[in-house]
């Protein structure tokens, strides 16, 4: 299997994007953007090393698919992006408020509360869900989100957006004349917002995990 391959599925089961991979790997955008369209053949060992830390495996591996269960992920079919966010474990990570999946609401800081997640989860800090309109997505109501910061996500891409001094959980769509909050619950219509407010809200972060809750 070409290393482009393995790194595909990796990025399809975490949600990432080229970008996502030249910025926690520091290689450089263009080495990854090349690696996909000309092929690994001339690609230095630097760089497979690199990759191969990134992704938690050797570069054996990675080269002759000794071990791709580890990353082998369903592709939606309707959905370009992962449907379902995958499950975190292992490293301790803040709990810095509340999200709504439903009406936007305050992020409200939680004071002591800690979470253990993985090492391979790349986040800055750790929201707690209130509401169901992300249930579609396996988000619900008391799970713990994890968000990397950044300004800017893909279109249909899940993202914590601040509006109005209130913080929802939606998957993010931008387009010339509005951009769309969408739920992933067909009860909640999407929050619509027009071009001439696209000043009032913001992208805070991307979800990249989520932590189910149990009672």
């Amino acid at each position: 299997m070409p290393v482009s391959d393995f790194l595909k599925e990796y990025m399809l089961k975490n949600g990432y994007t080229k970008a996502d991979i030249s910025r926690m790997s520091n290689i450089p955008y263009t080495t990854i953007d090349g690696l996909f369209k000309k092929g690994d053949e001339n690609t230095k060992l630097s760089t497979l090393k690199k990759l191969a830390e990134l992704i938690g495996c050797t570069i054996d591996d990675m080269a002759y698919n000794g071990d791709s269960e580890k990353i082998t992920a369903e592709v939606p079919s309707a959905h370009p992006f992962p449907t379902v966010l995958q499950p975190a474990k292992y490293r301790k990570y803040k709990v810095l408020g509340n999200i709504a999946c439903g009406s936007p609401i305050d992020a409200v800081q939680e004071e002591g509360e800690y979470l253990e997640t993985d090492l391979n989860v790349h986040a800055d800090y750790v929201l707690k869900c209130q509401g169901d309109s992300m249930i579609n997505a396996r988000i619900f109501d008391g799970d713990y989100v994890f968000i990397r910061e950044q300004a800017e996500v893909e279109n249909g891409e899940i993202a914590a957006v601040w509006m109005d001094n209130t913080v929802t959980l939606k998957r993010f769509y931008r387009y010339d004349e509005y951009i769309e909050l969408r739920a992933e619950n067909p009860m909640f219509k999407p929050i619509i917002i027009h071009e001439t407010d696209f000043d009032s809200i913001r992208i805070i972060g991307k979800a990249v995990a989520c932590q189910f809750w149990v009672k």
